[in-house]
């Protein structure tokens, strides 16, 4: 019997080191803000699952009923008019999620003025923040970014792909000085913000290195591209850490006994195959 446990839990080690982003999946809480229903001024209070930061005279928030995609409720903010702003000043909601096998973050999203004018992104913008990095935005070159805008995405990129918590922001930032403020309220809803987990939450194996949930020779042909290359340790085909540096190490063949090790494996979920 302690002999049968000892060898089932290093198979276990074994798997989970195979496939370490396996435990750590997260998803957007509250993404259509309908937990609450009506919250009149987020600057008193929190919708679940999200921080609000909402800088009072500056800006309003609220989740509203007036425009959603998916349920009752949307997040709404907005900017107020004959207020001085400077370049910087934000309002925005955040919550803390892992990205690790999080594909994309998808959202839909609705813009308008008060008074029917355009909107130059350039004057004032709204956001998809991580970390406090801005990783989405509008066309800045788009003259008018007023509409409604469905099923935007932003794809997660590497740099925040780490088994770690990130903070993750949805908001309306103002580009430009002005000490008069604008005539013209600036708002913006957002609704439906979701996580798209990578191979329908199956995570990546060890090797699949363009993250189409197989390991075959498109992941062969760009670890080859990195043969023998000393790459920083947290680099994606380092998949072997004993012959690490204190910072860097060698693609090899420890690595690649790795990938062979999952060599045409899928990681969709049972279910899915």
């Amino acid at each position: 019997m302690t002999r049968n446990l000892i060898v089932i839990g290093a198979m276990m080690a074994m798997l989970l080191a195979a496939n370490p982003t396996q435990a750590d999946i997260c998803e957007i809480v509250n993404g259509s803000f309908e937990d609450n229903g009506r919250i009149n001024n987020l600057a008193d209070q929190d919708p679940n699952g999200w921080i609000a930061e909402i800088p009072p005279g500056q800006f309003t928030a609220k989740t509203d009923a007036s425009w959603s995609t998916d349920g009752s409720f949307s997040l709404n903010i907005a900017s107020q008019w004959f207020q001085a702003f400077t370049a910087g000043d934000t309002a925005k909601v955040s919550q803390q999620i892992c990205l690790a096998d999080v594909d994309e973050i998808k959202f839909d999203m609705k813009l308008e003025t008060y008074t029917g004018a355009k909107w130059n992104p350039n004057d004032v913008t709204v956001f998809v923040m991580i970390d406090d990095n801005i990783v989405w935005e509008p066309n800045n070159a788009v003259p008018d970014i007023r509409g409604i805008h469905l099923e935007q995405v932003y794809e997660v990129e590497d740099q925040y792909r780490a088994d770690e918590l990130h903070t993750i922001s949805f908001g309306l930032m103002v580009n430009v000085d002005t000490a008069s403020g604008f005539f013209e309220f600036y708002r913006a809803w957002w609704d439906n913000i979701e996580s798209v987990l990578i191979c329908n939450g199956g995570g990546v194996l060890a090797g699949d290195f363009n993250r189409d949930c197989y390991v075959d020779m498109n992941d062969l042909k760009l670890a080859a591209d990195v043969w023998l290359a000393e790459v920083p340790a947290s680099d994606r085909y380092n998949l072997n850490q004993d012959d690490d540096t204190e910072t860097n190490g060698i693609v090899n063949f420890m690595d690649f006994s790795i990938l062979a090790g999952n060599w045409l494996l899928n990681s969709y979920p049972q279910e899915q195959q």
